[in-house]
């Protein structure tokens, strides 16, 4: 891609991000929200290969329609109530409808079913873009609108995203759809308390983002794709197997790392709320995707793939230059769980 549309593109995404969150308009808040998706789709489909055209048109069809439905409810509320700001919009047809385009665009069940097929379809780098930079603007406008939401909705969305993502991820053997469906299942602990503590949410995403981050770097530095693969990474790049240990541990919410920090906090917010039976729901279908994880650090640290060679270790590829950025978040992901006291 030439320079200068790579950078084009890469300021309208970051920008049209960052303007979502200080807009009050609906009509500007769609606006940023189409100039995302169309700065997103020539990214996607940057491979030239008909996996990476096929899900850039899933990607532009699924964001095109939730932005149609966003802007019909927004223009519903208008007539209504000669109202266009954001965080005063209270009919509750209109605020359902804004919910639900917002679970589409996250990829929160039910309207999860474009996530897998676009992340398996693109780069790595761009299937971590998608699980993490693209949920901020719908997020952001969660948490603006929150107090005006249906809790029953989001809660019954976030049970389902949990339970979709822990059975959908039993049977993957493709890494980047694996990590698709995680990101379905931590959707749903975001949206848990989006309404009774939207502050523990954002820690939610915020945790989420820095433990997803070194898993794809680390993939993004060697030749794997499947589950079946990481069995051969200690011959060629056995530090990484500690990264994608810890962190996909630390992703399954197992303690004392530091995904254990907002599951807890959301399962006590829900219970101090009488919420139990369905944090007791969200608990044990967290086990499948705790499950998952468990298999892949199974793969990586205590099995060894057959080698013709009577060669134990096979010779190295020169010393990689890994990003600062993945040290950092590891650490991050092992050592911050003493902090929750103070959250």
């Amino acid at each position: 891609m030439n320079i200068t549309a790579w950078l084009m593109i890469t300021t309208s995404i970051i920008m049209s991000t960052l303007m979502v969150t200080v807009m009050t308009h609906w009509l500007m808040v769609w606006a940023c929200l189409e100039i995302n998706t169309l700065s997103m789709v020539p990214i996607i489909s940057k491979p030239h290969h008909p996996r990476a055209t096929e899900a850039a048109t899933k990607y532009y069809l699924t964001q095109t329609m939730a932005s149609t439905t966003l802007l019909f409810a927004a223009t519903m509320n208008a007539m209504n109530t000669s109202n266009w700001e954001t965080s005063t919009t209270s009919e509750p047809i209109t605020t359902t409808i804004i919910t639900m385009t917002l679970m589409m665009k996250m990829a929160a069940a039910p309207l999860h079913f474009w996530l897998p097929e676009v992340a398996q379809g693109t780069t790595t780098m761009t299937s971590l873009t998608i699980l993490t930079w693209q949920k901020i603007a719908p997020l952001t406008i969660m948490l603006t609108t929150h107090n005006k939401m249906n809790q029953t909705l989001l809660l019954t969305s976030a049970i389902l995203s949990t339970i979709v993502g822990g059975l959908g991820s039993l049977n993957q053997t493709q890494l980047r759809k694996l990590m698709a469906f995680s990101s379905i299942a931590h959707t749903g602990w975001i949206m848990a308390t989006m309404t009774t503590a939207p502050k523990i949410s954002m820690l939610t995403f915020m945790v989420y983002t820095m433990t997803t981050t070194p898993i794809f770097l680390s993939i993004n530095h060697t030749p794997t794709v499947t589950i079946k693969d990481v069995g051969s990474m200690w011959m060629t790049s056995p530090h990484l197997i500690m990264v994608i240990t810890l962190t996909a541990l630390s992703l399954g919410g197992l303690p004392p790392l530091t995904g254990f920090m907002p599951k807890w906090l959301i399962l006590n917010k829900m219970i101090t709320k009488d919420m139990t039976i369905e944090a007791t729901t969200m608990a044990v279908s967290s086990m499948l995707s705790l499950y998952v994880y468990m298999r892949l650090m199974y793969m990586l640290s205590m099995t060894i793939t057959p080698h013709t060679t009577t060669m134990t270790m096979k010779w190295r590829s020169p010393h990689k230059n890994y990003p600062m950025t993945m040290s950092l978040l590891t650490m991050m992901t092992i050592l911050l769980l003493p902090l929750t006291p103070n959250m």
